[in-house]
């Protein structure tokens, strides 16, 4: 399940919606949205079709603005793309839930994180047409190594196979350890996936877009409907797009005290997180129905990872090793 669920919140505990604090979903702190009007023309007319501009503001100084196109939200995107393939798929795990939604016509092969990154040769036994991981994971905000990350699109370019790299948190990665626009530029075969909405605390105008190749941008274009982008959400971007260069610092510096904090008592961190989420596994001691009952109590959300099946089978496994 994904987090941010606040409206059901509030009605399920009688709390204002200002009142809540929302840990359940990550949404930047660091870029709070301002006073913004949603104006009658941008209800009243169709969106803009001609993003030029936008895409150029989005661009900045990474990427080519025609290297870039804007979707309505990155999970409609996936969903939408994931359709679109014939063969079969490969998700690295752990993995946005998303991705293990959409019907698709091949086989969803889920391969664990810590397989590819310590061996990624392993891919060359599998027949795919699409690879697709998240940069850093989800839930535990890990990073694939620089080197497996190559390794992995050479042996899709092989394979004539595209690899999709989800960067819907990649603004709060500090010292990242590769070059996107390089990426794209060296391999035709690569799609990056970014969301503006959590960078920017805009969820509910869902924004983000995809950087490939000119070409394949094209032809996603070619596809996508030109009303994608509603008018509140561009007129955002014209007038909202800040400087985010310190944001990646001002995360690990707050990552790290909540870290040491809950440490102090009892919460240990899994994985090595490098973005703006942490997974914790919680004491023996402490049931985490009751903890997210008792927070909820105190108009706190949290979001309990009872559906990462394969993480609590490591954790459990990891256990047995410390006790034998």
């Amino acid at each position: 399940m994904h987090g941010g669920n606040i409206y059901d919140f509030a009605r399920e505990n009688q709390a204002s919606l200002s009142s809540i604090l929302d840990f359940s979903a990550s949404i930047s702190d660091f870029n709070r949205i301002k006073n913004f009007i949603i104006k009658k023309e941008y209800i009243e007319n169709y969106p803009e079709t001609n993003l030029a501009a936008y895409k150029k503001i989005l661009a900045g100084n990474e990427f080519n603005p025609a290297n870039i196109s804007l979707v309505s939200g990155l999970t409609a995107f996936i969903h939408t793309f994931l359709a679109s393939i014939k063969g079969n798929v490969i998700i690295i795990s752990p993995s946005f839930t998303e991705y293990l939604k959409p019907q698709i016509e091949g086989k969803r092969i889920i391969i664990p994180f810590n397989v590819v990154n310590d061996h990624p040769e392993i891919l060359s036994n599998f027949n795919f047409e699409a690879l697709f991981l998240v940069y850093p994971d989800s839930p535990t905000g890990q990073l694939m190594s620089s080197s497996s990350i190559y390794s992995i699109i050479e042996i899709a370019m092989k394979k004539n196979s595209t690899v999709f790299l989800d960067e819907s948190f990649i603004w709060f990665v500090n010292n990242r350890e590769i070059m996107e626009r390089e990426l794209i530029e060296k391999y035709n075969n690569v799609i990056i996936g970014r969301s503006m909405t959590k960078i920017l605390s805009i969820p509910g105008l869902r924004l983000g877009y995809i950087a490939s190749n000119s070409t394949t941008i094209h032809n996603i274009e070619e596809k996508l409907e030109p009303w994608r982008i509603n008018q509140a959400a561009l007129a955002y971007i014209d007038g909202n797009i800040q400087d985010l260069s310190n944001v990646a610092l001002s995360t690990e510096t707050e990552r790290n005290y909540l870290i040491k904090s809950l440490k102090n008592i009892g919460f240990r961190t899994v994985g090595k997180p490098r973005a703006n989420y942490i997974t914790f596994q919680l004491p023996a001691s402490i049931d985490g129905s009751r903890l997210k009952a008792y927070l909820a109590g105190k108009n706190i959300m949290i979001r309990l990872l009872d559906d990462y099946k394969r993480i609590r089978k490591q954790l459990y496994e990891n256990q047995c090793k410390k006790k034998g």
